[in-house]
């Protein structure tokens, strides 16, 4: 009896929550975003592209299979249908989460298991679209509980003091390592560098789990009518200022995913850097992005969430298509450069687009626009990325001499992805800074 009233105060409490109680739950709220983000790092990018390369996958395969998150996006749109009907969230939040991140751990052990290496090839991507489907499904859910327990006065320095301990943590985690998949791949056993991810990861898993069990949970302020599946359809798009946000998202989600899973694997297999070197690099990307987020929250804050948008995606607008003229010979000097720029622009972005959604997202039924806008994106950023794997396959081993600059299929998909994302820097200035958008009670 009593273990049973221990979980019904821990996860289903009714209580309302003191002044004390919602500043401590932002702190847990920042702790958990690093174990989080930590997680996420270590089963994408350089890590999961180097993982598939060791598997015998091509650069085509490796790029969509980055893309997957992405894709299903789309499981947002089923999530307000179950979230809006719940009183309180952050037992099903808590589960799932647990469940997709040791998913996220276990795709590492596929070798232990299966020996054919089709069917290796086969079991991985399945696994991480589960887990994936698992964290779309409750993050619209975990985004409105996280932005319950912030006023809006405070959102632009919390998230950016959210973002630099997160990258902090994901900094010292990502150079380990890679060190260490490094030190396991000289001595030939470059498997051994992978399990020891996994067991990392399944440990962080766990610690993320208590952490949330540990945040409080604000009174869900319930939707007054039943929600339907054609409701998450209908009722964000009948909201003019949304209609432009999810536009803003299709529009980023293509110029960002044409390339953006195909940066890792062209460092990995195309320019054949250790691991050690692009961890280094990420790790200098993320000190930029931790000292640089502040920046960008408090320019929010004193102008507009507009205004962060459009400078920081125009600068990695810039970014991208300057990676065209990144090749072997110009690696070691460019690459450090773009990481700086990047993570500038990064530090505005991750904040600035999570926030700019509950500019015109009304509060009650918050998570069916939120879900419409995830999976609408999504879909247009997979397709994207579907048509860069094209590209890269179709272009593989063809080079275009255009005076001294030599375009591979690689800097075709950059040179895209650069010019896509200015144009969504346009959309910004042209069509949503003026917009009229809820407040925060509505």
């Amino acid at each position: 009896m009593k273990i049973r009233s221990g979980l019904r105060e821990l996860f289903f409490s009714q209580e309302p929550l003191t002044e004390v109680d919602y500043e401590k739950s932002r702190w847990l709220f920042i702790y958990e975003g690093s174990t989080a983000v930590t997680i996420a790092n270590l089963t994408s990018g350089a890590f999961l592209a180097g993982y598939l390369q060791f598997m015998g996958a091509t650069d085509r395969f490796n790029g969509l299979v980055g893309a997957i998150p992405v894709l299903v996006g789309f499981i947002q749109i089923f999530s307000s249908v179950i979230f809006e009907k719940l009183p309180q969230r952050k037992f099903l939040i808590s589960l799932l989460c647990l469940i997709f991140r040791l998913l996220l751990g276990i795709i590492f052990l596929i070798p232990l298991f299966v020996q054919n290496p089709s069917y290796r090839l086969l079991a991985l991507p399945l696994l991480y679209a589960t887990a994936h489907s698992l964290s779309s499904f409750i993050t619209p859910a975990a985004s409105t509980w996280m932005i319950d327990l912030t006023p809006a006065s405070l959102r632009g320095n919390y998230f950016a003091k959210k973002d630099a301990v997160s990258l902090g943590a994901v900094t010292i985690v990502t150079l380990a390592m890679g060190r260490i998949l490094d030190f396991f791949k000289v001595n030939n056993n470059e498997y051994g560098g992978f399990l020891v991810i996994s067991l990392v990861v399944v440990g962080l898993a766990i610690v993320n789990f208590i952490l949330l069990c540990s945040i409080k949970e604000p009174q869900v302020k319930q939707n007054t009518s039943p929600i339907h599946i054609k409701d998450v359809f209908t009722t964000p798009l009948q909201s003019p200022g949304f209609r432009k946000v999810i536009l803003l998202f299709i529009l980023w989600n293509v110029g960002l995913q044409i390339a953006g899973p195909f940066f890792s694997v062209y460092m990995v297999t195309g320019l054949k850097l250790d691991y050690t070197y692009i961890m280094a690099i990420g790790v200098l990307a993320s000190l930029i992005r931790v000292f640089a987020t502040p920046f960008w929250g408090r320019l929010a804050d004193q102008k507009s969430w507009f205004f962060s948008t459009k400078f920081s995606i125009g600068l990695l607008s810039i970014v991208h298509f300057l990676w065209i003229f990144v090749i072997p010979s110009t690696a070691r000097f460019l690459i450090p450069i773009l990481q700086i720029a990047s993570g500038i622009a990064w530090a505005g972005i991750g904040i600035s687009l999570f926030n700019i959604q509950f500019l015109f997202a009304k509060r009650e039924g918050r998570t069916m626009y939120l879900g419409l806008n995830a999976a609408i994106g999504g879909i247009a950023g997979f397709t994207s990325t579907w048509i860069g794997s094209r590209i890269v396959g179709t272009l593989e081993g063809r080079a275009y001499q255009i005076k001294w600059l030599t375009l591979g299929n690689m800097q075709v998909v950059f040179a895209l992805s650069g010019i896509i994302l200015f144009f969504c820097t346009l959309f910004v200035k042209i069509y949503m800074e003026k917009a009229n958008y809820p407040t925060e009670t509505e």
